[in-house]
């Protein structure tokens, strides 16, 4: 269960990703150096943990980048934009006819890009119980999932910043306990965990495009447009199979189908 531990401290630095005076520890406690990633996350279809007859299936997904891949990424993005006359925020939800092409473009820019890994989890809404596992309380069981997505991949030595998109009627104090389990359970090191508004991050974004695509694909019928279908086939043609569960070990695109009668 997410709960402050007041013996334990979560290594916060108060600074955002677009601003100057963010250092990064080059060393770890034994004097190995390290590397540095960031994750930046979002869901589709989150409404289901909530209201089971919204949807059939919820996701929360995450991009991992290395650190000192950010700028190149997001220089990459504001041309896509301006060679396509689209400066709007990317969403899945936003895919349409004049703006596929660039979100094909940005697809194929992922796959591209070995340093690059996407990993989504997907929630049967059916299956979940928030009265049995979280005290009735569905933003907990949220941040349960959270949890579930990044522990996983957060691999020994190296450090973390998470950015999650940012909820207006969320529980702030919820952000801050994922952090502080995570840094309690890890054997990396999470230097940051911080919500931003989505506009603020086409990270964030591009983790919204990739997961938006699990999503609908899980959801009978699968969810989606003309457009959204053109987005979601080139994903599968990349991968070389349907967007489904993947085995653990699976580093590129990996998707984890939580069986909550088996796995929670």
């Amino acid at each position: 269960m997410l709960k402050n531990d007041k013996n334990s401290t979560l290594r916060v630095k108060r600074c955002g990703i677009e601003k100057k005076g963010c250092t990064f520890a080059n060393q770890n406690a034994s004097g190995k150096y390290m590397m540095k990633y960031e994750i930046y996350c979002d869901e589709s279809c989150w409404e289901a943990l909530y209201d089971k007859t919204s949807h059939s299936y919820a996701a929360i997904g995450g991009i991992w980048i290395p650190a000192e891949k950010r700028k190149g990424i997001k220089t990459f993005i504001s041309e896509l934009k301006a060679k396509y006359g689209l400066y709007g925020e990317m969403k899945w939800n936003h895919i349409c006819p004049k703006s596929v092409d660039m979100y094909r473009e940005m697809v194929n820019m992922f796959f591209d890009d070995e340093q690059m890994r996407f990993r989504a989890i997907c929630i049967k809404a059916a299956e979940v119980n928030h009265e049995r596992f979280n005290a009735g309380n569905g933003e907990l069981g949220f941040y349960k999932f959270y949890f579930q997505l990044i522990h996983h991949w957060m691999i020994m030595g190296n450090s973390y910043h998470v950015f999650v998109d940012y909820k207006t009627n969320g529980y702030q104090h919820r952000v801050r306990e994922l952090g502080t389990i995570l840094n309690n359970t890890s054997t990396a090191e999470l230097t940051q965990i911080q919500a931003l508004p989505s506009e603020e991050s086409v990270l964030i974004q591009m983790a919204d495009v990739l997961t938006g695509a699990v999503a609908s694909a899980f959801n009978v019928p699968r969810l989606g447009s003309v457009s959204k279908q053109s987005v979601r086939d080139l994903i599968e043609k990349r991968l070389g199979h349907g967007i489904m569960g993947t085995p653990v070990g699976e580093s590129k695109f990996n998707v984890f189908n939580i069986n909550l009668r088996k796995d929670w």
